[in-house]
């Protein structure tokens, strides 16, 4: 119930009727099911369908549906660091719905660490004084949260993909505006505001008492970012690739072309997994 994982609610294979059939069958009074979740009527007769079918996945949304509204910012993470940074051309076209990725995370957390004492300071002093930068949960938050990312990742391992990121949506919980619009249609008063924050639980986004999909008790967490009080909207994403022989190759002809192996997004299972739980490790707080 605690997976970070995003909840699958249906694969549908759909594959479109050729049109001298579809006249026939109308002509005959023939109504079969055109399409939907692997109907046994369209096995019936393989000649009535085109041959290009396209499956589709349903999933959850990590993101609340109105999140462009509010959301400020928004990572997504897998521990690769070859060429995983959002330009400034994207971030100037989408603004908060650029999509900010490793590099630009570290980059931050980098630079708030050699900020206290000059190069008198040693990072490890200044992480003791000061754990708030990145994406700041608070000690016990993160505890449970790593507990939980290693359990997600060590059944991604054993299912042999690779490929899957940490999706990360920040929510501004100062900015009035928010907290109007993640309290639902109607703005929540002021004490009941206050009570909610109190008891640190994740205030409801509009829709959430009609979908009635839970993302797991982690999928919400309140935190602080660059001192302000903040909603993370958290999720593990695109966990279907399998380390193929094609992904093995590519390893290899990028490692061939002088890219680091090592930091490629392309590597083997067991690699990814230990990469991916280390660097959220050193970038959550």
């Amino acid at each position: 119930r605690n997976s970070l994982l995003t909840r699958i609610f249906g694969m549908y294979s759909i594959r479109p009727v050729e049109a001298d059939a579809q006249t026939s069958a109308d002509a005959t009074g023939d109504r079969r099911w055109e399409g939907g979740l692997f109907s046994s009527s369209c096995q019936d007769n393989e000649s009535d369908f085109a041959d290009d079918e396209r499956i589709y996945l349903v999933m959850h949304s990590v993101f609340p549906s109105e999140a462009s509204e509010f959301i400020t910012e928004r990572f997504d993470l897998k521990g690769s660091t070859v060429g995983r940074a959002c330009s400034l051309e994207e971030r100037k076209a989408k603004g908060a719905n650029a999509v900010l990725k490793d590099l630009d995370l570290k980059r931050e957390v980098t630079e708030e660490l050699n900020k206290v004492g000059g190069e008198g300071a040693s990072n490890g002093q200044y992480r003791k004084k000061n754990s708030h930068y990145g994406i700041c949960v608070g000690r016990q938050l993160k505890t449970t949260l790593m507990a939980q990312l290693e359990r997600d990742v060590d059944l991604l391992h054993r299912c042999n993909v690779l490929d899957y990121s940490l999706l990360v949506g920040v929510a501004d919980m100062e900015d009035k505006t928010n907290k109007s619009k993640m309290s639902g249609t109607r703005a929540m008063p002021k004490f009941l505001q206050n009570f909610l924050l109190w008891l640190d639980f994740p205030m409801p986004y509009y829709g959430a008492g009609m979908t009635k999909v839970n993302g797991g008790a982690l999928s919400a967490l309140h935190g602080s970012r660059k001192g302000k009080q903040v909603m993370y909207y958290m999720g593990i994403i695109d966990f279907l690739q399998p380390w193929t022989l094609k992904k093995r190759l590519e390893r290899d002809l990028k490692g061939m072309a002088g890219f680091d192996v090592s930091a490629i997004s392309c590597v083997a299972p067991a690699d990814y997994a230990g990469r991916f739980l280390k660097f959220v490790d050193g970038h959550v707080t």
